[in-house]
């Protein structure tokens, strides 16, 4: 575990999540498993559920991800506090002149019932567990608006992404550039 203190991650998450908030994502809105009549997929451009029509970008509905993302971030934050997957997808976009498409996980989350205090604790906690668990620390990038981290040709990315009646957080794993990408692109939609 990280022993660095969490006072200045702390105010830094709450200036990026006033910005964030102020932008707060419109179409949001809770999916614990899809309905028999919700779209598994949406075409490059098209939105999926929580997820914003995105340039170049497909989206496809991800399921298996979800159990092990919950238990990972259960893990950061403790048994008692509450974890709800706003929406979980696949999101493929191709790539540079080679037409390579580069698959990005794509979770949004968040921690109902909790204040925002509460909330950018926990997800300072997800943040210091994943450094852990990636092997690489974390540092902000995006413009300042997530926090990124890389090793192997990957990134992992969290950010605080909008407000539900509780402040929801987006994370991304995929190739580096492919997921700053779509990560980028998914944050300017809601401005």
């Amino acid at each position: 575990m990280s022993t660095r203190s969490r006072g200045p991650l702390v105010r830094s998450l709450l200036g990026i999540i006033v910005a964030t908030s102020l932008a707060a994502c419109s179409a949001a809105s809770p999916t614990a498993s899809p309905a028999p009549s919700l779209i598994p997929f949406a075409s490059p451009g098209d939105p999926l559920g929580a997820f914003p029509a995105v340039e170049g970008v497909a989206y496809t509905l991800d399921l298996n991800s979800i159990p092990s993302f919950v238990a990972n971030t259960r893990e950061s934050v403790g048994e008692d506090v509450e974890i709800q997957v706003i929406q979980s997808a696949i999101a493929s976009r191709t790539t540079g002149d080679t037409g390579e498409t580069g698959d990005v996980s794509v979770i949004g989350f968040g921690f109902p019932g909790a204040t925002d205090a509460e909330a950018v604790d926990y997800f300072a906690r997800v943040i210091d567990r994943m450094e852990d668990g990636f092997g690489a620390g974390s540092r902000r990038g995006l413009g300042g608006r997530a926090y990124v981290m890389q090793a192997d040709g990957r990134s992992a990315v969290l950010a605080p992404w909008g407000r539900l009646d509780y402040l929801v957080f987006l994370f991304a794993l995929g190739p580096t550039d492919t997921t700053e990408e779509v990560v980028t692109a998914i944050l300017d939609a809601g401005r």
